[in-house]
């Protein structure tokens, strides 16, 4: 029987799937669309597509969300919208192949939390899973090297942590991400304006004009509803104005990186001093984001191509390094 080898992202906003070969299959908002069929749940759609229908209010079925900050919310609805990520990425047939998924996760995740989301991708048609930390997904994507520091920026958490050869020597998860920036400048417009948005009027907002470059004036219009009254006004805003909210959440991301860096072993300070920072993940993308870190923690930043896709590539490396694996999950054999 032939084996399909497949890396998960699980992603609380969007889920990657990739394979051994092929790269990037899909990039999927990780959203499932359920009804019920008789006394069973069933999977009426998966991804943007499930996405698309949250514009329709109808009552025979319910838009979930399953994974939050990056752990099972939804046991039954993750199962389903996975099995069909997988079905899309390996198309099924009669006798196919063993499915062997690397599924890459939060640093910050408990035992329980991991293994439900070993039991979920079992479930999903998956034949094996190991469970892997992000940081070290993005750190065996790298150019071969000592040691790595990795900032990985998500929609719901940050994944903060320092790497070598043998693994994880100091890291963390903070809960701030995509989602509080978008959060912020709900609460920025709520309190500046005394009106209210949207959440995917934030995220608008957050990927047009919101960057962490001094004396930007870009400027948004946008369409807003006033707290008392509820009458409908357009709102300008800049992205000077919005710099300072965004930058008080990264502040707090580089509070937890600057405490980090006394934990960098001296075997691995040269290279690190030298390679810098990798910083990965969906928020990467934010314009002036790497270069506001690299100043607050006087150390180089660099942003890969892809950030929002580096673990879940870098993770693929690992079904031809198996042993390397195995040693920084700290087992015999895989």
């Amino acid at each position: 029987m032939r084996e399909a080898e497949l890396v998960i992202d699980i992603g609380s906003r969007n889920t990657t799937v990739c394979s051994r070969g092929a790269g990037v299959i899909l990039r999927e908002p990780t959203v499932a669309a359920i009804t019920n069929r008789g006394s069973k749940m069933a999977l009426l759609q998966a991804g943007k597509e499930a996405q698309r229908l949250a514009a329709y209010r109808q009552s025979d079925f319910q838009i979930l969300n399953p994974i939050k900050e990056g752990a099972v919310f939804h046991e039954r609805a993750a199962s389903l919208m996975y099995r069909e990520f997988i079905h899309r990425a390996v198309p099924y047939r009669f006798f196919g192949p063993k499915i062997r998924v690397i599924a890459c996760v939060s640093c910050g995740l408990g035992n329980m939390d991991k293994r439900e989301i070993e039991r979920v991708l079992l479930k999903a048609g998956a034949g094996e899973v190991i469970i892997v930390e992000s940081p070290l997904a993005v750190f065996e994507g790298m150019e071969r090297r000592q040691g790595a520091f990795v900032i990985d920026i998500g929609a719901s958490k940050t994944e903060i942590a320092v790497c070598d050869e043998n693994g994880i020597i100091a890291g963390c998860s903070v809960n701030i991400g995509g989602d509080a920036i978008n959060n912020e400048i709900v609460d920025y417009i709520i309190d500046s304006r005394r009106c209210k948005i949207r959440q995917s009027s934030a995220e608008e907002v957050k990927r047009q004009i919101v960057n962490l470059y001094e004396g930007d004036r870009t400027t948004i219009v946008i369409n807003t509803e006033q707290i008392h009254g509820g009458e409908k006004m357009s709102v300008k805003l800049t992205a000077a104005e919005l710099r300072e909210p965004v930058s008080r959440l990264v502040d707090k991301i580089v509070e937890v990186a600057f405490n980090l860096t006394a934990q960098i072993p001296e075997s691995i300070a040269a290279d690190i001093c030298t390679n810098g920072i990798t910083l990965c993940g969906g928020s990467a993308n934010m314009p002036g984001l790497g270069a506001y870190i690299e100043r607050k923690l006087d150390i180089p930043v660099t942003v890969p191509d892809m950030p929002e896709t580096t673990a879940a590539l870098g993770a693929v490396g690992f079904f031809r390094e198996r042993e390397k694996l195995a040693r920084f999950l700290n087992v015999e054999k895989l």
